[in-house]
């Protein structure tokens, strides 16, 4: 098993336990069978779009036009769900779903995508380095031991032939609490910090921090260093059991339109959004709130189509053999299996 089987493994059991003690609310059956009306168990971390269309009444809305129910749990720990066959669907980054796959024995497929990896390296403003290659041999400071950590550790690898992974290699990777993390590089006690930006909001905003890469994203070095112009990769992707998917296409039309009519209130709604539920976007100052609203402005990593086509998955696809030249993935690591929709979406 490589260093991301035993990670996620060990993630796994910690969320199991967490899901135990915390009381979701869960069905042992969510109906088989492609026949109209029935409930779809979804379980998602807390997430500002689907608390809008809960709170606008536009969920209940279709709800009740569908006949299908989504019977929703919101927690962090996803996969311990998943795991347990408690859930139908959940969401993942989709260079995860691989070892996902393998360390819950569940059968996946992806059927829709979500969140751009909006992964930034981020330093103090008076910090001469422009990348990571002017960072070797520092501390720094990473929200993950997996998931985007491994992502930027290849695309470390590809552009300046270091070696950017915790637990070894040419850096001292620290894993965080996010919220404490734009903090560790204001003070001083790391040199960067691999983090989610929202965290970082008020020392982007004052210009103590800045974002190194002219601040780009994990998403935008996919789109320059692996395929041109793709819209990912994502760390927000939909992934349902396969066998629940194939037996259920209804529910997953179904679900897949909540979702587009959810990204698109984002996209009417977004400053409202972000302003009526700071606490998802980890800020809570007016003066935050604003800075996030027009961050997100010119870096949005919602995406505007829930569905995909084969060529979006073609593109999302590349990012296994990208890990695996790279050493962050076993050569013998399978792939996930894809849904793209019959109604097209973008690629």
């Amino acid at each position: 098993m490589n260093g991301l089987g035993r990670r996620l493994t060990a993630a796994l059991l910690a969320a199991t336990t967490a899901v135990a003690m915390s009381g979701c609310v869960s069905r042992p059956d969510s109906g088989g069978g492609s026949g109209e009306g029935g409930t779809i168990r979804f379980t998602f971390a807390p997430d500002p779009v689907w608390d809008y269309i809960t709170e606008q009444g536009i969920l209940s809305e279709m709800e009740k036009e569908s006949g299908i129910t989504i019977e929703a749990s919101s927690t962090w720990d996803e996969f311990g769900v998943f795991a347990g066959g408690h859930a139908d669907i959940v969401s993942s980054a989709s260079y995860e779903v691989p070892v996902i796959e393998e360390e819950t024995g569940r059968d996946t497929v992806i059927i829709g995508k979500y969140n751009l990896d909006r992964s930034v390296i981020i330093t103090r403003a008076d910090n001469p380095a422009q990348t990571l290659a002017d960072l070797k041999g520092q501390d720094i400071s990473a929200y993950t031991a997996v998931s985007a950590t491994l992502v930027w550790g290849a695309y470390a690898k590809k552009m300046h032939d270091v070696d950017f992974r915790t637990g070894g290699g040419d850096y001292n990777l620290i894993v965080s609490d996010p919220q404490q993390q734009a903090d560790l590089v204001e003070k001083g006690e790391v040199a960067a910090c691999l983090c989610l930006p929202e965290f970082a909001a008020p020392g982007l905003r004052s210009g103590e921090l800045k974002v190194l890469y002219d601040g780009k994203a994990s998403s935008d070095m996919y789109s320059e260093l692996v395929v041109p112009e793709h819209e990912g990769p994502m760390i927000n992707v939909f992934l349902a059991g396969n066998e629940w998917a194939q037996e259920n296409p209804d529910k997953v039309e179904f679900f897949l339109d909540v979702w587009q009519r959810g990204l698109s209130e984002w996209e009417a709604n977004k400053a409202t959004i972000i302003e009526t539920y700071p606490q998802h976007f980890a800020v809570e100052a007016p003066e935050d709130v604003a800075f996030v609203q027009d961050y997100i402005g010119d870096h949005d990593w919602f995406v505007r189509d829930v569905r995909f086509d084969q060529a979006w998955a073609d593109g999302e696809s590349q990012i296994f053999p990208f890990l695996k030249e790279t050493g962050f993935m076993a050569e013998e690591q399978a792939q996930p299996k894809f849904r793209p929709s019959e109604q097209g979406g973008q690629s």
